[in-house]
């Protein structure tokens, strides 16, 4: 099964990456209403920190890896560290999230390609299942930052904390960017795997899983994701 998994998460990686820079960002998502905010009981259980290994992650090429020495770092030596939120970041979150939504004003961008992108689900609800900060770092756990773009999978049964998927619903990811804008990533759903694409960051990530409308898939269209810049 750990073979299997394997297998599949290096092809999610390649795909997702392999589409990463080929498209420019899509207009602001179109506002919608939310009809409530939920937000999964499970987040914030585990608070200890998990280093994916390189079979779990992928590197587009041309990105580079710098600590914050200004110190290059072979990309070999980087790990992807992540970390659950508490309970209160994920409400923190769900909130500007929801407002984003609501706002007529694009606090949401579309970096995923698709031109109708819905955050809510079947019900109109905004349904947040996970919020996790994503980060790297050095085998010494010094904090490192990229310019191009990388790729993390994960096991959906730990996206979704125990729920299934229904029929109609997907997985989006988001995350808040600096100016605090949202913006949504592109997402790949594999045999129980789900991997995203991050753009360049310089310091840990809170990246924001909702449920949406729309259906898991095997592929993304080769102009479906952009790498901009944070």
């Amino acid at each position: 099964m750990k073979k299997k998994l394997t297998i599949v998460l290096s092809a999610v990686m390649t795909l997702a990456m392999g589409t990463t820079a080929m498209a420019a960002p899509s207009p602001s998502i179109i506002t919608e209403t939310v009809q409530q905010v939920v937000v999964s009981s499970s987040i914030g259980e585990n608070l200890q920190a998990a280093s994916l290994p390189g079979r779990q992650t992928a590197i587009l090429p041309g990105t580079a890896f710098v600590t914050a020495g200004g110190q290059t770092v072979d990309p070999a030596a980087v790990a992807v560290v992540t970390a659950p939120t508490t309970s209160e970041q994920a409400q923190n979150a769900a909130a500007s999230l929801a407002a984003a939504i609501t706002s007529r004003g694009g606090r949401v961008l579309n970096f995923t390609g698709h031109g109708a992108l819905s955050l809510t689900d079947a019900a109109g609800n905004l349904n947040i299942v996970n919020n996790m900060t994503i980060g790297l770092a050095t085998a010494s756990g010094e904090a490192v930052s990229q310019n191009g773009s990388i790729s993390a999978a994960f096991a959906l049964g730990d996206i979704l904390g125990g729920r299934e998927l229904k029929e109609g619903e997907t997985i989006q990811a988001l995350y808040q960017r600096a100016d605090g804008t949202w913006a949504a990533l592109p997402v790949v759903i594999i045999n129980n795997a789900v991997a995203i694409a991050l753009p360049a960051f310089s310091g840990a990530v809170n990246v924001t899983f909702v449920v949406a409308q729309g259906t898991p898939s095997a592929s993304i269209p080769a102009a479906a994701a952009s790498s901009p810049g944070t």
